[in-house]
């Protein structure tokens, strides 16, 4: 028994040395290896000021005329001047009848309507895209397997074959991880290695023995096998993917990237198919003017005051500019632009409240004070709104008075920005993707004060925009955090600072 024990306890401590070196060396691989760590200060801001309502229009008066002229019309004389009183149906100017093409600028008006009808289809389309993942990362799909690595066959108690003893081995078969037979070695009676050279008789003899003498013992063995490869929203931590191999690493299932815009490109196209939709209303909204002013040039080419006021504003006969107005006629000093706001907005927007508005043309910029909002919404889309809430919401008018003597003009294109009442916050706000969540929680993965990656669990707060959150508690401003997937989602690893992510 004894004789027995003895080596029973030998190979139990040749394991254990084994299973400790193999820890140990695990334990020395990883501290080689390092996590890259960013500083907090350059992906967060520790202050929100609240969303900005944005939208567009044209200043206008209760009572004012703006003449635009198309290009190529002649003029042949202009009877006012700036600051001069006019009364309804005075000639303000005569221009040359037969340089006026009533039907190529209704062709005009057709084409910019079509563009600003385009523009809009697709901005709403835009509008109610969902967008794909900002960032995506991926880890392996690893399963614990109880592989088959070989087989022996002894021979059985109670059996012969030449001189091989009971339980001796006679022969292994060895497999790969698919299960493929790899090799067979043979053993003589004395459980040496047979060559396949020098040995083929005694080999050939196994081969044509009776198997049914031999005992069939399996050896298995235990691993972590990668069948595949899931992938993740970085940010969010959602599954969006799996892609799995079979045993020969052939793709039996397919992971499709997203196809599509992540937030912040179609943040980015928004803005672009906007400003492009603000140019062909302008556009339109001129070229409808200049149609109008044709259409009521009586046939003497003249063109009278539809109101009484006084003239702000006269270009040069011989040199002006087409694209600006001609000629304006306000009927009083008080000027008006009118926007959109969302149906959320309603509660945090209130008449007299200030909103600034800028110049396209001049870069010109005033206060308007709100003094007319509707009780309904709008069913046109006369007045365009493009502010960062629910697009889907509806939008209701309103109206913002500012005096004549901020410069800025009757027919003037301008930018509406306001920023509702009640948003102000204050907080740390970092990038999503540095935050994970698991059964207990949201957690980042932090430098720690002996320069070692730790998983920290944070209190969140509020998202913004879909790429932001709020962190309550758990992060600072001085801290440092890793992307937490590969390395960076490690603990115990070695930090290095690093300016950015090498995605």
């Amino acid at each position: 028994m004894k004789k027995i024990i003895k080596p029973i306890l030998i190979i139990v401590i040749i394991l254990a040395l084994a299973g400790g070196g193999l820890y140990g060396g695990y334990r020395y691989s990883q501290s080689k290896k390092t996590a890259e760590v960013v500083a907090v200060s350059m992906y967060a801001m520790d202050g929100y000021w609240g969303d900005s309502i944005n939208s567009y229009g044209d200043v206008t008066s209760d009572k004012s005329q703006t003449t635009y002229l198309s290009s190529g019309t002649e003029i042949l004389s202009v009877n006012v001047q700036p600051g001069d009183h006019v009364n309804e149906g005075d000639v303000l100017m005569t221009v040359k009848k037969e340089t006026q093409d009533i039907k190529g600028k209704e062709l005009e008006v057709e084409k910019a309507r079509q563009a600003y009808v385009a523009d809009t289809v697709t901005l709403e389309r835009l509008q109610n895209t969902t967008p794909i993942p900002e960032y995506i990362s991926s880890s392996p799909d690893t399963r614990t397997r109880e592989l088959l690595i070989g087989k022996e066959y002894r021979l059985k108690v109670g059996s012969t074959f030449g001189e091989y003893k009971e339980d001796h081995i006679v022969y292994e078969e060895f497999f790969d991880q698919s299960g493929n037979l790899t090799s067979t070695l043979y053993y003589d009676e004395k459980g040496n290695s047979l060559d396949e050279v020098d040995d083929t008789d005694k080999i050939q003899a196994i081969i044509n023995a009776d198997h049914s003498l031999f005992e069939c013992y399996e050896n298995y063995e235990t691993t972590e096998v990668t069948v595949g490869t899931f992938y993740y929203n970085a940010e969010t931590g959602e599954m969006i993917g799996h892609e799995g191999v079979d045993g020969e690493g052939n793709v039996v299932e397919r992971y499709n990237a997203p196809v599509g815009y992540t937030p912040t490109q179609l943040k980015d196209k928004i803005e672009e198919v906007s400003n492009t939709l603000k140019k062909h209303d302008l556009d339109l909204r001129k070229k409808e003017n200049e149609l109008e002013v044709m259409k009521n040039t009586n046939d003497n080419g003249e063109i009278l005051a539809k109101v009484s006021g006084t003239v702000s504003k006269v270009q040069n006969k011989d040199n002006y500019n087409n694209t600006q107005p001609f000629m304006i006629v306000t009927a009083t000093d008080e000027y008006y632009i009118s926007g959109s706001i969302g149906e959320f907005y309603l509660d945090s927007v209130n008449v007299g409240d200030t909103v600034t508005i800028s110049s396209f043309d001049t870069g010109l910029t005033a206060d308007a004070v709100i003094t007319y909002i509707s009780d309904t919404p709008n069913t046109d889309n006369n007045n365009f709104y493009s502010g960062d809430g629910n697009t889907n919401s509806s939008n209701y008018e309103f109206k913002a008075s500012f005096d004549r003597s901020s410069g800025i003009e009757i027919g003037s294109a301008v930018d509406i920005t306001i920023t509702p009442a009640g948003q102000e916050d204050t907080g740390l706000y970092i990038s999503t993707y540095f935050v994970r969540k698991d059964a207990s929680g949201n957690y980042v993965m932090k430098m720690g004060s002996d320069n070692k990656l730790e998983k920290v669990y944070v209190k969140v707060g509020k998202s913004l925009w879909g790429s932001m959150i709020e962190i309550k508690s758990g992060v600072t401003m001085d801290d440092y955090l890793a992307f937490p997937y590969g390395n960076g989602a490690v603990e115990g690893m070695t930090c290095k600072i690093v300016d950015s992510f090498a995605y």
